[in-house]
């Protein structure tokens, strides 16, 4: 049997490289980590690394992954001269070693669906219920991950925005093609003022990138983005209630949405995700 020669099948050849710091030595050690990952970073093929400190999962060890996209890329790293230097130069910085060479699979990345919508107030619980059948009805479909249902706040948020999410876009497309999701969409209808926004995102794979072949959770992500998103959505909503009251309901959600990618995008998840970045890879 030969393997498939889909991208998202293939294997990813990793290193993971654990080492204990000398007493004292640990803010040079990372320093010297910092530039071994650069020079990784400038060999062909290198799809990404990432130096992680020590933690609750490997306490006194600072761990460094490399990931290159095959085996022949790796292979020019490893025994490079460029590398042999800086390990030659560090050397005196470190107490022990350990090296494990891996191969991570690429798998087809989560995909969100986002869905807004005006209910009716006098039909709020209603669609309640049915948002719970629809969650049971979920349960049956391959790669599904989760459903979560956001109500209105008054003042802040008008919509109704229902979140559910696959394991890959091929399940989400059964789900969204299925008679049982007509049919529930069916007894909604009648609900609903005005018209339903559905928007499709590819994960957090934009703000998460994968470059190390270590993914972050999807839960740890999801926080990250809920913290940056919060503060966002109330400054958007009260901006947008302050300069646009009477915006029509399409064209507020289209601004908001951008403006908010964009803020998360730019300004508020780069930082965070810096910051995070250990925790975030634990």
């Amino acid at each position: 049997m030969t393997d498939s020669p889909d991208e998202t099948h293939r294997a990813t050849p990793t290193v993971v490289v654990s080492r204990r710091a000398k007493p004292g030595r640990d803010r040079e050690l990372e320093r010297w980590l910092t530039r071994l990952t650069a020079a990784a970073g400038r060999f062909p093929g290198h799809r990404g690394s990432s130096v992680q400190r020590p933690g609750t999962a490997h306490p006194d060890e600072w761990v460094v992954v490399y990931s290159f996209d095959d085996a022949e890329a790796l292979d020019l790293w490893l025994p490079s001269e460029d590398r042999a230097d800086l390990l030659r130069a560090g050397e005196h910085l470190v107490e022990s070693t350990s090296e494990q060479r891996v191969a991570l699979d690429r798998r087809p990345e989560p995909v969100t669906c986002v869905v807004s919508m005006r209910i009716r107030p006098e039909h709020r619980e209603d669609h309640r219920a049915l948002q719970a059948e629809i969650g049971d009805a979920l349960q049956g479909f391959e790669g599904f991950l989760r459903t979560e249902l956001f109500e209105p706040v008054d003042g802040v948020q008008d919509e109704t925005v229902v979140v559910f999410a696959f394991d890959s876009r091929e399940h989400l497309d059964r789900w969204l093609g299925s008679g049982q999701r007509t049919e529930m969409l069916g007894r909604m209808e009648p609900w609903i003022e005005g018209s339903r926004t559905v928007n499709v995102l590819g994960g957090f794979a934009g703000w998460f990138p994968d470059e190390d072949g270590i993914a972050a959770r999807t839960w740890k992500s999801a926080a990250v983005v809920l913290l940056a998103l919060f503060p966002t959505s109330l400054s958007l909503a009260a901006l947008r209630g302050w300069l646009l009251p009477d915006l029509p309901l399409v064209p507020t959600v289209f601004v908001s949405n951008l403006l908010g990618v964009l803020i998360l995008s730019y300004l508020l998840l780069p930082p965070l995700t810096e910051r995070l970045s250990g925790w975030l890879r634990r």
